[in-house]
């Protein structure tokens, strides 16, 4: 197709103390390097060394054809559907896709179809309550200042460390959690509740019927993402809408999800299920039911540009997840220029290719030791504090 080939590959693991980031480099012969970000909830050091190990499928071609790419690296891997080959596979696809926007001199977004969302994309609040206490008073005074810095929409998950079910007194208190943040930021603003895969079916209804009085948008990921028919009970009997996927791989178990359930919202994590090329078909599967496409985002400031570039293309978009503006004081140093996330809102870089550029020089400030092999555990007391030793 062209007369470009892929030369050689680089990976960056950068230490955020919660969630180590993995950035990839792809190398070309016309001199164009290509950026992705290849992060997953752990084993940053297993996902680079995957990327090493599966580089014969890439080196060598012609990073205009993702297609065949893609198709090789998740059929002629026998396992091909577990999280750090789909993640692998993302890492380069996206990669492929900065090149070819560098190569042609045009945003991502233009190669994908054209924006149709406008300049800017609308964005919901993460990580905001690592100073709550779990308690409904420190939520509630965490979720003003959210306010205070523009967003009108926020996630957060009230439920400690619950697994499977939990005690009335447990339960009360996650209800007097949401209960407190509704009546700190009034009737308007967009509540987003995280289930983080913790109930059983029958625990998650009943939370959700609790909940309803507070007029939450959705309920994400009430059940864990191992039984689809756990998801399809809740979906079915929630009086919230239901957001799940972060947790499911390439677009045939999103065709599971969107035929079998009644699930209201998609949330792939690009980073993790396939890249643009996969991403792009999820959006489509879900758009054929009209089912709203919302991507998981709790990665790295690489993750949010290229997000922005699919979501801006996407007719189904709804709403797009960030954490930066409650992450590491330095996330805004690791690009020469930073995504601009203002009043709640994601704007999408207009350069080549994404638009970004990593500075290295903070790459290799922040860089990975065997003194940061932290990642959150969701399950552990005091998760949300993000404090870890």
């Amino acid at each position: 197709m062209s007369a470009i080939n892929i030369t050689d590959v680089e990976t960056y693991i950068v230490a955020n103390p919660w969630k180590p980031w993995v950035f990839v480099q792809l190398k070309t012969d016309a001199g164009i390097t290509g950026l992705a970000e290849a992060t997953t909830h752990d084993k940053p050091r297993t996902v680079a060394a995957a990327i090493e190990e599966m580089s014969n499928y890439f080196i060598g071609k012609d990073p205009f054809n993702t297609e065949q790419i893609w198709l090789e690296m998740y059929r002629d891997e026998w396992f091909s559907k577990n999280v750090i080959n789909t993640t692998v596979c993302s890492a380069v696809d996206m990669a492929c896709w900065d090149i070819k926007g560098k190569l042609l001199e045009k945003p991502v977004y233009e190669l994908l179809g054209g924006k149709i969302h406008g300049d800017r994309l609308r964005a919901y609040a993460n990580g905001w309550y690592t100073d709550a206490d779990g308690e409904p008073e420190g939520f509630a005074r965490a979720a003003e200042r959210v306010v205070d810095d523009g967003y009108d929409a926020m996630k957060f998950d009230p439920f400690s460390t619950a697994w499977q079910r939990m005690s009335k007194k447990e339960l009360n208190h996650s209800v007097d959690i949401v209960r407190a943040v509704r009546e700190a930021v009034g009737p308007d603003i967009d509540l987003l509740i995280e289930g983080h895969g913790r109930f059983t079916a029958g625990q998650a209804v009943d939370i959700s019927r609790k909940l309803d009085e507070f007029e939450p948008t959705w309920f994400e990921e009430p059940c864990p993402p191992d039984s689809i028919n756990s998801l399809g009970e809740v979906a079915d009997k929630s009086p919230i809408p239901i957001a799940t996927g972060e947790r499911h791989m390439t677009k045939h178990d999103f065709f599971e999800l969107v035929t079998r359930t009644d699930v209201d919202i998609v949330q792939p994590d690009l980073m993790n299920t396939g890249g643009l090329t996969e991403g792009k078909k999820i959006a489509g599967i879900a758009e054929a039911d009209h089912v709203s496409f919302a991507p998981h985002n709790p990665q790295g400031p690489v993750a949010t540009a290229i997000y922005a570039h699919l979501c801006a293309t996407v007719p189904n978009f709804m709403i797009q997840e960030v954490f930066q503006t409650y992450d590491v004081e330095w996330v805004e140093d690791l690009l020469q220029e930073p995504v601009s996330v203002e009043d709640g809102h994601v704007h999408i870089p207009d350069g080549s290719g994404y638009g970004i550029e990593l500075d290295m020089d903070v790459v290799e400030e922040h860089k990975y030791s065997e003194d940061h092999v932290h990642t959150i555990n969701l399950f552990e007391k005091d998760w949300e504090t993000r404090q870890l030793e």
